[in-house]
């Protein structure tokens, strides 16, 4: 999977953006918004939205992109970064200074982020962590060690909302619902 650049700085962005008054947002919970709604994504259609590859830290998925993209995002004046204490706890804050170019994205991807902004928006760094830890693509890779894509379709969640034992249903291009596979 090749990263899109311009997708996932602008998804930063987006996200940033839909999440300023939610207290509870920081780098952890960025991080698990861009993972489940990247492998969500690559559940339904077959691709992902930035194509960032995802690696598993003790907190749960990152991009590896992530760090160095936030200090060009910093250095271009795009975002700027800053901490505070959030309930005896260091949260690092991502704050967007410009707006997000939501022309790079389908409906359909924006519509993907908003539902797992909102099915995230009532958990902390430390529940958004836990979530993640429950999906068979961390649980299976080594630390530090890359998560693949395809490991959507072996997960026990269908990102955030799934069932267990679901038959995960993809859309085709025409936006038709099809079977593919079965989340465990």
């Amino acid at each position: 999977m090749a990263l899109n650049k311009d997708k996932f700085k602008n998804l930063v962005l987006y996200v940033a953006e839909q999440s300023r008054d939610d207290l509870k947002f920081g780098a952890t919970k960025l991080n698990k918004i861009l993972y489940f709604s990247d492998f969500e994504a690559y559940g339904l259609w077959g691709h992902p939205i930035t194509g960032a590859t995802y690696m598993r830290l003790d907190r749960g998925p990152a991009p590896r992109e992530i760090l160095p993209l936030l200090r060009e995002m910093e250095d271009s004046g795009m975002i700027r970064r800053s901490e505070r204490t959030y309930f005896h706890h260091t949260q690092k804050l991502v704050e967007p200074t410009v707006e997000a170019d939501t022309a790079v994205f389908e409906t359909r991807e924006l519509d993907l982020v908003d539902r797992i902004i909102g099915e995230l928006s009532h958990l902390n760094a430390n529940d958004v962590s836990a979530l993640s830890h429950l999906d068979e693509g961390w649980r299976l890779a080594e630390d530090r060690g890359v998560i693949p894509y395809s490991s959507v379709y072996i997960s026990s969640l269908s990102a955030v909302g799934g069932q267990r034992g679901a038959i995960r249903k993809v859309e085709d291009d025409a936006g038709h619902q099809q079977p593919r596979g079965i989340a465990r």
